[in-house]
């Protein structure tokens, strides 16, 4: 137990208004029994309450306001004497039940209570738990979409000469460009095909905006809620991306295919060699005058190839699984000279 010098040094090591408080109101945990009460407790015994006066029956106000008591806790609890200070709503100890009891200053803070708060503060915990659970089962998830074999064919478009017949006679072929059966070839995955590229001066931005729509339709949260075989990988994807993007990667890869493809597939490619073409609308151009798709020819006519809204209502317009429209364009007119 600390001597009485003991404890005279540490109160005159304590501030000024500290010392000045413990010698008006000295804490009973430390003064002798039976000792006198100071004048200041005689008039007022607990310093940090209201006080009613036995004669006028008037409520005065405390000896030490709010703002000084909460100056005379943090000195006390810095000192670690605040266990000696009276029974205050400054003190640590009455403050922590109140923000368990009642909670922060925001309203349904407090126990068994409940913040109203935003909507997207209310869904937080539920999309947290969501986004939790979607990555446990993102490993598993990939490995189901690697080890998912594909094997698509490609729809394309018959374009007819105008001045050769007046309407298409048939609806769009579907021609394998495998370089081995049951293999997507770069064309099959990204959704192009050779000829499309062939007309196009630049084709890079028309090869990545296919890449771009290849990712989205092979995104893993539709081959989980889909047949993982109608899919491709990330890898097909990219692979496809960086082949077709090279002229030279890709002459070498038309070269193979060329090599690779079976007799009868090239008797039936040769047929429609010139006519045989897979076209997305978003790749089209747009004339908002006339209302009208349009696109080049090898003749350097601008709208070679035209149509309408009105033509997507015909017999030759097909809708395709990914919300492909597969279209017969009727040319307007071509220069290209015949033979």
């Amino acid at each position: 137990m600390a001597s009485s010098s003991q404890l005279i040094q540490l109160a005159k090591s304590l501030p000024t208004p500290l010392q000045r408080f413990f010698a008006r109101y000295p804490p009973a945990a430390i003064v002798p029994e039976g000792s006198p009460k100071t004048p200041s407790q005689e008039s007022r015994p607990d310093p940090f309450r209201f006080y009613k006066h036995p004669v006028t029956g008037k409520w005065q106000d405390p000896v030490y306001s709010q703002r000084r008591q909460a100056e005379l806790v943090k000195m006390a609890r810095e000192h670690g004497v605040e266990d000696l200070l009276p029974d205050t709503r400054k003190g640590t100890e009455y403050r922590l039940a109140h923000r368990v009891e009642h909670g922060l200053r925001v309203k349904g803070t407090g126990v068994g209570q409940k913040v109203k708060g935003h909507i997207h503060e209310r869904h937080m915990i539920a999309k947290m738990e969501q986004r939790r659970k979607a990555m446990l089962d993102m490993p598993s998830l990939i490995k189901r979409w690697k080890r998912a074999s594909h094997s698509t064919h490609i729809n394309s478009v018959h374009y007819t000469n105008s001045r050769d017949s007046p309407r298409p006679t048939s609806m769009a072929s579907s021609t394998d460009f495998s370089a081995v059966s049951g293999t997507a070839t770069h064309y099959q995955v990204l959704n192009l095909t050779a000829t499309l590229l062939d007309t196009q001066q630049d084709p890079t931005p028309l090869i990545k905006r296919a890449y771009h729509r290849a990712l989205l339709r092979n995104h893993p949260d539709k081959v989980a809620a889909s047949n993982p075989s109608d899919f491709f990988t990330v890898d097909q994807i990219t692979t496809a991306l960086n082949v077709l993007s090279s002229p030279s990667s890709r002459a070498a890869y038309d070269a193979a295919l060329r090599v690779s493809r079976p007799a009868g597939a090239a008797s039936r490619d040769a047929a429609f060699q010139t006519g045989v073409e897979n076209v997305d609308l978003d790749d089209l151009a747009f004339d908002e005058d006339d209302e009208c798709w349009y696109r080049p020819c090898r003749c350097g006519n601008e709208r070679s190839y035209v149509f309408r809204e009105t033509d997507l209502e015909e017999p030759t317009l097909q809708l395709q699984p990914m919300t492909r429209a597969m279209v017969h364009y009727i040319p307007a007119e071509c220069n290209m000279p015949r033979g």
